[in-house]
């Protein structure tokens, strides 16, 4: 198992890619702000662009000082595939992935 981190900003940036085939274990955004912060997740193949068709979470209230864990299915990524993500306020929320290469 390993872990990527990625403090979100208010641009779509990558979290993580994946070299080969990996899978994630969990995820998990931690809004380290006392107010409520925002965020949008994208899932992009190697070589495509963060949009509408890729987000796989639009819009995420996290409440101050807590955090969302996305773990209920694991996530095949090929290699070069990404995960990335958006924050509606830079240097509040900071993403954690746990993976495995397969």
């Amino acid at each position: 198992m390993a872990l990527a981190k990625k403090t979100l900003t208010t641009s779509i940036s990558t979290v993580y890619t994946s070299t080969n085939d990996s899978a994630t274990t969990s995820i998990f955004f931690t809004n380290d702000n006392a107010a409520a912060r925002t965020i949008s997740v994208y899932l992009v193949a190697n070589s495509g662009t963060a949009d509408a068709t890729t987000r796989i979470i639009k819009d995420l209230s996290i409440d101050g000082a807590d955090t969302y864990i996305l773990s209920a299915e694991k996530i095949v990524l090929a290699n070069g595939d990404t995960l990335q993500a958006v924050c509606s306020h830079a240097t509040s929320v900071y993403a954690t992935v746990s993976y495995v290469s397969i």
